[in-house]
């Protein structure tokens, strides 16, 4: 596949590549908790409205850097670390994992755009109580490279119709289809069926959540341009990390760094490094919330 950037672009792009960086203590537990606050105010405000995108795996409060003077005070430390930076492609947001993310990049869609770094800055993990022990969630980041527009890896990619939901359990359960789902629940209500192998509460509520996902587009690009040579992945590292994505998915993939999610600790990496959530939920984490910048180095 080749490069979505133009030779100047790119060549600025690689200019400022740098390796993961992690700042220690970056927000102190109370600007934390005032965040966390601050966030949940906003998305009950913004109920019905685009602001917020409410899923069974994961919550999404969108904002903007200079909202509010609190905001404006964590740009300009972010920009201690960083230098000048801007946000063009995909609004500055909040985000709660509950299921772990896959394989993917964050390059966005301008291939004018001079993109610098993803930025992570944990808020708040929540762990299940119920179990005896747990360990704290990562993000992987690997040596490979992507410098073409945003995407999710897979070997899958005649198919954006997956989706994560619930199951009658509250499990966790990956729809290959929600379109074939959808038209398999529809004309039903108030019944408990069986879904490839899982059951269902099939109710009105359910069918409108699993009606507006068969209506959403996929902002990444799916490809398996990724895999660029025979090398299986670290069987040992797959089976402690990434028990949440196809294996074959990870082939010719390599590990730069596991960086712990610490509440607090600023994080940051390439834009065009390749990246995804270890699979906090078999170490008993409920959940994840931190707050997600994608940077750029000029405006747009």
């Amino acid at each position: 596949m080749p490069d979505f950037f133009n030779e100047k672009i790119l060549k600025k792009i690689k200019e400022n590549e740098t390796d993961v960086v992690q700042i220690n203590n970056f927000l102190s537990p109370s600007e934390c908790n005032y965040f966390l606050e601050y966030f949940k105010n906003l998305k009950n405000r913004s109920v019905g409205k685009s602001e917020h995108i409410e899923r069974e795996e994961s919550t999404k409060i969108f904002f903007q850097l200079n909202q509010t003077k609190e905001l404006q005070k964590l740009y300009e430390k972010l920009k201690v670390h960083l230098g000048e930076f801007y946000v063009n492609d995909f609004q500055p947001h909040l985000i709660t994992s509950r299921y772990p993310l896959r394989l993917h990049v964050d390059t966005g869609k301008n291939p004018n755009d001079l993109i610098y770094k993803n930025v992570i800055i944990p808020l708040e993990v929540e762990y299940d109580e119920t179990s005896n022990s747990h360990s704290p969630p990562n993000t992987i980041i690997f040596k490979n490279r992507w410098y073409n527009q945003s995407a999710l890896f897979t070997k899958s990619t005649d198919n954006d119709k997956d989706f994560i939901i619930k199951d009658k359990y509250g499990n966790f359960v990956d729809i290959v289809n929600i379109d074939i789902f959808y038209q398999t629940i529809k004309n039903i209500n108030n019944e408990i069926i069986k879904f490839e192998n899982k059951e269902f509460n099939i109710s009105n509520k359910f069918k409108d959540y699993i009606e507006r996902l068969t209506k959403i587009k996929r902002y990444n690009l799916r490809t398996n341009k990724h895999i660029i040579n025979n090398n299986d992945f670290n069987k040992e590292h797959y089976e402690k990390y990434l028990t949440h994505q196809p294996y074959e998915d990870c082939k010719s993939l390599e590990i730069e760094k596991v960086v712990e999610t610490k509440v607090g600790n600023l994080i940051y990496w390439d834009r065009t490094r390749i990246h995804c959530s270890d699979n906090f939920i078999k170490n008993n984490v409920k959940s994840k919330t931190l707050l997600a910048l994608f940077t750029s180095k000029t405006k747009i």
